[in-house]
């Protein structure tokens, strides 16, 4: 059964009330040694990783040894045009946009990717950080991993466990570079002010700090591995509703930028925006679905600066136009 907000919704729209990998060849890392600022190693140039011999046991290394092999540093291509892409379906976020492309601006000027300040989006819920987040990274070829910290009993997914713990592994974060095989994937850490600060083995907010840090996180050392871990190259977007309960140390190693939620005149461009993703979910050609002027009506008069308000009402009327679609 819907909600009723949706039922209600669903009901004005239909009767017209409103007013009009495998890791990488050796052919890359020859490549590296010509060009450096396409891949970078981030385990320290002498280590090896235990040969694994008991084959009836999983290999406790398996999800990093990719890690032997330099990764690739992306550097997205048409970077100006994307970012104008992104602005234009987050009219409300320009802010934020821009502070997540300041190190690809930057790398168009100095023809090589530096490393990327921490940044701090900080707003009301439902005002889409997260969202902005993950399609400004996606729409310039990032790899992008979501982590809700706020929902973490402590730190140890984030620096690994010793082995000397029965269900010991590496960081998380470790981990995700050797999936991707990128050296600078988006990490977004959702929910920052929510993170707890009394764990049984620390607070997740001081974990964080020598990932933040640019002088530590060219030598994060991963409890697991037991050596240090260049993550430098990662993008880092914290998101926070309230920034009373995030710590001075953390707030200091970030770029914060206030959120407002968005208003009426940004809901036709993040509606439309909505509808792109629904058509990239299902698998359907851009363009598929559209918004008549009733339909942009109905949204602005019931928009009330919620994102996620909003996509529930773009999907009822996306499910509406289906229906509404001759079967054969």
């Amino acid at each position: 059964m819907p909600e009723s907000d949706d039922f209600d919704f669903l009901i004005a729209l239909e009767s017209g009330a409103y007013d009009e990998e495998e890791p990488p060849p050796l052919s890359e890392a020859k490549h590296y040694q010509s060009d450096p600022h396409t891949y970078i190693s981030v385990l320290p140039e002498h280590y090896q990783f235990p040969e694994h011999k008991r084959k009836s046991q999983s290999d406790p290394y398996e999800s990093v040894r990719r890690l032997a092999h330099p990764l690739k540093l992306h550097e997205p291509e048409n970077i100006r045009a994307r970012i104008q892409e992104v602005e234009q379906a987050c009219p409300h976020a320009l802010a934020a946009v821009q502070a997540m492309a300041e190190t690809d601006l930057k790398w168009l000027e100095w023809g090589t990717s530096g490393i990327a300040r921490p940044v701090l989006l900080v707003g009301p819920p439902g005002c889409g950080k997260s969202t902005v987040a993950r399609m400004y990274y996606h729409t310039l070829g990032y790899e992008v991993m979501t982590m809700n910290v706020g929902a973490m009993g402590d730190p140890l997914s984030l620096t690994g466990t010793h082995q000397t713990f029965g269900d010991a592994k590496p960081s998380t974060i470790v981990e995700y570079l050797a999936t991707t095989g990128m050296a600078n994937p988006c990490i977004i850490l959702d929910e920052v002010d929510k993170a707890p600060t009394d764990g049984r083995f620390g607070s997740v907010q001081n974990a964080l700090l020598q990932f933040l840090d640019m002088g530590e996180c060219r030598q994060f050392r991963d409890a697991f591995l037991n050596v240090p871990v260049d993550v430098s190259r990662v993008r880092w977007v914290l998101t926070a509703n309230d920034l009373s309960t995030v710590s001075e140390p953390l707030k200091s190693r970030c770029h914060i930028i206030h959120m407002d939620s968005p208003n009426v005149t940004h809901a036709p461009a993040l509606a439309m925006n909505i509808i792109r993703q629904i058509e990239q979910d299902r698998n359907l050609c851009p363009g598929w679905f559209t918004l008549d002027g009733m339909e942009r009506r109905v949204l602005a008069q019931n928009f009330t600066g919620d994102m996620r308000a909003l996509r529930r009402m773009v999907e009822i009327i996306v499910d509406q136009q289906v229906r509404q679609w001759p079967k054969c």
